[in-house]
């Protein structure tokens, strides 16, 4: 049997090993994205859009815009993407 204080020793060590394995994945490790469609009005163009956004999969952080039905065709986003940088979209009317 060991020590108990060897054995909090070894815990901590590998607790310590854990997270620092998850913070280098995290940080090196570029991001990880998914695709996320929202429907919002447009405070830009004044109209309801439906654009689709790269999201990032550990926050919820919008990154890019993707596709917007502001322009034609809906993947030339042709804007600065201030929609990026709003606090929250709002939600178009159903």
């Amino acid at each position: 049997m060991l020590d108990p204080r060897v054995t909090l020793a070894i815990v901590l060590a590998l607790g310590f090993s854990l997270a620092l394995l998850v913070w280098a994945l995290y940080t090196r490790g570029g991001r990880i994205t998914r695709p996320e469609t929202l429907r919002f009005r447009c405070p830009f163009k004044d109209r309801d859009v439906t654009a689709e956004f790269r999201e990032d999969a550990w926050d919820g952080t919008l990154l890019d815009v993707r596709s917007c039905d502001a322009f034609a065709p809906p993947t030339a986003v042709a804007c600065d993407k201030g929609c990026l940088r709003l606090p929250a979209l709002r939600r178009a009317a159903a």
